[in-house]
């Protein structure tokens, strides 16, 4: 009984005479494929099955850690998949530190920080009327602010990959060549439009 239910298992699974082929793939060359990806600085995506960067447990203690790069790559993050936002933002870390020469850590906390807005406006009611009062933002609020309009440039970029995206667009904010700053310029102009309307609402 045993035998009649192996046998049509060998001559599925058995590498035809004279053919170099076979449909699978031995447990050793595994592991021979992952050494060679890890090698070359790689691994397998287990959800596509294709070659990516490999981040080691440093650099992804840091991305979980570190207030800034963890609020990036939680906005960036869609459907979940934390490991592609961060591995987005660890292409981008190194695309930039290629093209620039410097700590690519220093060049997005300075882009974050250069178009990081210091107030805001919100709606109020004032009698019949709905006017924009002014309003101090914290140090997260400022940085999601600087991260949202970051993202929205950076996906009308032409360039294919998004790490490469967002690699471009922070260089470009460093060179003062970015839309960021003029959002930023277009905000703090209605807030000082809009400063006589913080002594008319309710506290």
């Amino acid at each position: 009984m045993l035998r009649s239910l192996v046998l049509p298992l060998v001559r599925r699974f058995a590498v035809a005479p004279g053919s170099s082929s076979r449909s699978y793939v031995t447990k050793q060359q595994i592991e021979v494929n992952k050494s060679v990806l890890r090698n070359a600085g790689m691994e397998i995506n287990p959800r596509t099955s294709v070659p990516e960067p490999l981040i080691s447990l440093t650099d992804r203690q840091r991305l979980r850690t570190d207030p800034l790069l963890s609020q990036l790559v939680n906005m960036i993050m869609r459907d979940g998949k934390k490991m592609q936002a961060e591995r987005f933002v660890q292409q981008a870390l190194l695309d930039i530190r290629q093209h620039c020469k410097s700590d690519p850590y220093k060049v997005l906390s300075d882009a974050i920080e250069t178009v990081s807005p210091l107030m805001d406006t919100r709606s109020a009611r004032q009698g019949s009327k709905v006017i924009q009062v002014p309003r101090a933002l914290n140090l997260r609020q400022r940085r999601r602010k600087a991260i949202v309009w970051l993202l929205d440039s950076a996906k009308k970029r032409n360039e294919r990959s998004m790490y490469m995206r967002l690699s471009g667009e922070l260089q470009a904010i460093v060179n003062g060549t970015s839309g960021c700053l003029e959002k930023k310029l277009q905000l703090h102009k209605i807030v000082l439009a809009n400063r006589s309307n913080i002594r008319t609402t309710k506290r």
